[in-house]
């Protein structure tokens, strides 16, 4: 068991499935990535940026230093609410969490690590 799952298995429900959704989507998909919990929540850093999600009652958080991709999450996720490095989206809608997998890619596709796993 790893820190990150200990935080898993504190939550139930909706919280506990957008948590081991997110997380088992960068494991699998970006498995050469350092898993952390920094700051208290499951955290992936790599070249100066992160990726880190977190729970509260109505709501799955999504933290990023990426503010383009911040910017571009408001328009495509308009139920959202939105701090200077985080997506705020309600766990009623399911339908947001491609849309962060995207964000997720796109962000580690402009860090030097998304470079050297294409070998450029």
């Amino acid at each position: 068991m790893t820190p990150v799952d200990d935080y898993i298995r504190r939550y139930d429900g909706e919280q506990r499935e957008w948590l081991s959704t997110m997380v088992g989507y960068m494991r699998k998909k970006h498995p050469h990535l350092q898993e952390i919990i920094s700051y208290q929540i499951p955290t992936y850093k790599f070249d100066g940026q992160y990726i880190a999600f977190s729970v509260a009652k109505d709501h799955f958080t999504f933290h990023t230093l990426d503010f383009e991709v911040i910017k571009e999450l408001k328009e495509l996720l308009p139920k959202a609410k939105f701090g200077k490095g985080s997506a705020k989206i309600p766990f009623g809608h399911r339908d947001s969490i491609p849309i962060l997998f995207e964000a997720c890619d796109k962000i580690i596709a402009r860090s030097s690590y998304g470079h050297s796993e294409r070998g450029s």
